[in-house]
């Protein structure tokens, strides 16, 4: 079996931690599970964050699990290590802050019976997809995620509403009508313009077509 990496020895204050009815230990096991989730979220192995940080994998498993409390010389390795600061363990988690949209929790857009009677018709439009891509609670911008199947489009009749509008393609090839104009947008391939302007939208390649497209003000 291979030797844990050399690193730092535990300290006193890094010892077995006290019986769970101690005050505290609430705080350690947070921090525990905040170490544990950055660790993941970086797709380090345990043993991996060790190397990085000079520290047994034996303290982090540890440390993770609440069964020590770190140094904050350790805690510093750590932080270090993951990019990240000491006030990062101390402070309160914003898991749920409304900043992050994740691609399996976005909000499916089907018809809504506020919206102008053009848009509701591109709702209902068969072998497309739209999906809330920013939080529901943002003041001015709307972050649309789209998926075009393929030969879909918005229909042969534009549409028109108040504000502005841009979009960048991820995947296939998306063909937009601008008023009098035609562009073909390519994967990474962005395109700007007033929603005032007649303009609708169709999947020209030969597999399915994704994009992001942000309006403002909002339109759902």
């Amino acid at each position: 079996m291979a030797s844990e990496p050399k690193g730092e020895r535990r300290t006193a204050r890094e010892q077995s931690s006290p019986p769970a009815h101690e005050d505290g230990l609430e705080d350690r096991l947070t921090l525990g599970a905040r170490l544990s989730g950055l660790r993941h979220e970086h797709r380090f192995s345990i043993r991996q964050l060790a190397e990085r940080a000079g520290i047994s994998a034996s303290l982090i498993s540890d440390v993770e699990r609440g069964k020590v409390e770190p140094s904050i010389s350790t805690l510093k390795r750590l932080s270090d290590a993951l990019g990240t600061t000491l006030t990062y363990f101390f402070s309160e988690p914003h898991a749920q802050n409304g900043r992050v949209v994740r691609a399996s929790e976005r909000t499916p857009l089907t018809t809504i019976a506020s919206l102008p009677g053009n848009l509701r018709r591109v709702l209902g439009t068969g072998g497309i997809v739209y999906e809330l891509a920013s939080p529901a609670d943002t003041e001015v911008i709307e972050a649309i995620y789209g998926r075009y199947e393929v030969g879909a489009s918005m229909g042969d009749e534009p549409v028109t509403h108040e504000g502005e509008e841009w979009g960048m393609v991820l995947r296939g090839r998306l063909k937009v009508w601008v008023g009098d104009e035609i562009h073909f947008l390519d994967p990474g391939d962005s395109i700007w313009f007033p929603s005032t302007i007649p303009h609708r939208m169709e999947n020209v390649a030969d597999e399915p077509t994704e994009y992001i497209w942000i309006d403002t003000p909002k339109t759902f």
